[in-house]
């Protein structure tokens, strides 16, 4: 079933037709605000390169703010490329100290002034996430090509965490850095801090899967998936990894809530329904995002279910499979098919081994 064949499906009946298209929650509750693509790091597994376009102005990223706010937005992550980059970025603090969102903050943390933590701390932010890559600096620069990043990371670090903030030790699982993983673990501890660990890598949005490269290998992984069923070894948000987290459900929706509740705004104002899943809805610079939102060209993605997946709802693996609609877009063009580098190699080889 190709795109516009599931957009125009005849509904069953008039009930169905009311539920699915005014009664499910299309609303957006949660957003992402990309407000910047720039970044300071050149980071080897980064999926973002330099996008066309002109960036936000400050003027356009307040107006977006308070339509966000007024759509009834309530939670909000906020993240570049690396955010700082903006000159602007303490009066975007300072617009937000005014407009109350529920905040998160992604950011490598080598930015960080002592007037930035000052105004971050007085955000109340839910969380702050900073970007660790290695228990030293030998290790996390080289990951990010930029020395002395981990030294001014792990200071940002300490200084919010003495400024009340609460911060989250965001470690992420490469080749380069696979050796240190109970090092940064440690780490985290240390800083006394709460962590949150990933492994997943999705090709650039360009579609480039050069970066996959930097990914674990299939026995790094196996050994994670061990280390966490024999040891309790923990890693992602305080919590265990088990061999099924993220599956897919046999039957009903398949995807999470993008396009739903949830959705993106990229640097140059662009409205997507995820971060991974770059599908353009429309343009803030030129559509609202009501206007945006209530468009039916998504609703493959906003009701996809397992029959429309074409090679996937007949995998062996799906049961263990941690499918993800906006990798197999990026990496082929298609978010119903597979996507086999980013996905499919890994947990065949996981499975069948």
């Amino acid at each position: 079933m190709n795109q516009n064949e599931h957009r125009h499906e005849t509904p069953a009946s008039y009930e169905d037709f009311m539920a699915r298209k005014y009664m499910r929650p299309i609303r957006p509750y949660t957003m992402h605000f990309e407000v910047t693509n720039r970044c300071n790091l050149r980071c080897i597994h980064c999926l973002l390169d330099k996008e066309q376009g002109e960036e936000l102005s400050l003027s356009e990223v307040l107006r977006i703010l308070q339509e966000l706010e007024q759509a009834g937005v309530f939670s909000l992550a906020l993240s570049g490329g690396e955010l700082l980059m903006r000159e602007d970025i303490g009066e975007i603090f300072a617009f937000l100290h005014e407009h109350r969102f529920l905040l998160t903050i992604y950011t490598n943390g080598t930015l960080l002034s002592e007037h930035l933590i000052g105004q971050v701390a007085g955000l109340r932010p839910q969380s702050v996430e900073v970007s660790v890559y290695g228990a030293d600096d030998q290790v996390h620069d080289r990951v990010t090509r930029v020395p002395g990043s981990f030294r001014r990371t792990i200071g940002s670090i300490e200084k919010l965490k003495t400024a009340g903030v609460e911060v989250i030790f965001k470690g992420f699982l490469l080749q380069a850095n696979f050796h240190q993983r109970r090092g940064m673990i440690a780490l985290a501890e240390s800083l006394e801090i709460k962590r949150a660990f990933d492994f997943n890598l999705i090709p650039k949005v360009t579609g480039n899967t050069d970066n996959l490269a930097a990914g674990l290998t299939v026995e790094q992984l196996r050994t994670v998936y061990r280390e966490v069923a024999e040891e309790g070894v923990i890693l992602r948000n305080n919590a265990q990894i088990v061999v099924q987290d993220g599956q897919l459900p046999l039957g009903g929706r398949v995807v999470c809530n993008a396009g739903l509740i949830n959705g993106c705004v990229s640097s140059r104002g662009e409205v997507y329904p995820c971060p991974v899943l770059r599908l353009a809805m429309g343009s803030l610079r030129k559509q609202s995002l009501q206007d945006i939102w209530m468009t039916s060209t998504i609703d493959a993605i906003r009701f996809m279910k397992l029959d429309d997946l074409k090679e996937c709802k007949s995998c062996s693996v799906l049961p263990y499979c941690s499918r993800c609609p906006g990798a197999a877009y990026l990496e082929t063009g298609d978010f119903l098919g597979p996507a086999p580098a980013a996905v499919c190699g890994k947990y065949r080889a996981l499975c069948n081994s």
